[in-house]
C-alpha cells in the first residue's frame, strides 16, 4: 500500500468522524433545546400557581379579591393596594407565559387556554379598574 492510499483512507476516516460528532451535537442541540422550553414551561406554571395559592391560603385576600372585582370603590386604600398587586402579579405571570411562549417557541397551547381566565378577570370591574390605571405596566403584545 502506498502512501496516497493511506492518505485516502484517513481523510475518509477523518470525514466520517466529523459527520458522526455533528450528528451527535444536533440531537444534543434538540434534546436541550426541549429541556428549555420544558423548564419554561414549568417556570410560567409555577409562577401562575403561586399567584393562586396567595388567594387560597389567605383568607383575607380572597375576601379583598372578591370585593374589588365586583366594586373596587368599596375598598380601602390598603386593600386597593393588596388588590392591585395581587392583579398585577396574576397577569404578570400571564405575560412571562406569553413572552416564554414567543421568545422559546413553546407550544401556544397553554397560553391560548389561560387567555379566557385573564379575559374573565379584565371583564369584571375590579380588573377593568385595574387595567385602566396600570395596563401601560405590561407589554404592548400581551
Amino acid at each position: 500500500m502506498n502512501w496516497d492510499a493511506i492518505g485516502a483512507i484517513g481523510e475518509i476516516v477523518g470525514a466520517l468522524a466529523v459527520f458522526l460528532t455533528l450528528a451527535y451535537l444536533a440531537i444534543q442541540i434538540r434534546q436541550n433545546t426541549r429541556a428549555v422550553q420544558a423548564a419554561a414551561n414549568d417556570s410560567s406554571v409555577s409562577n401562575a400557581n403561586a399567584a393562586r395559592q396567595s388567594m387560597y391560603e389567605n383568607e383575607q385576600l380572597a375576601e379583598i379579591f372578591l370585593r374589588a372585582s365586583a366594586d373596587p370603590d368599596s375598598l380601602d386604600d390598603v386593600e386597593r393596594l393588596r388588590f392591585r398587586l395581587l392583579v398585577h402579579n396574576l397577569l404578570m405571570s400571564q405575560s412571562n407565559n406569553f413572552a416564554q411562549s414567543k421568545i422559546t417557541d413553546l407550544s401556544l397551547g397553554p397560553w391560548e387556554a389561560q387567555t379566557e381566565v385573564i379575559m374573565r378577570l379584565l371583564r369584571s370591574p375590579g380588573g377593568q379598574w385595574f387595567w385602566k390605571n396600570y395596563g401601560m405596566e405590561f407589554e404592548a403584545p400581551f
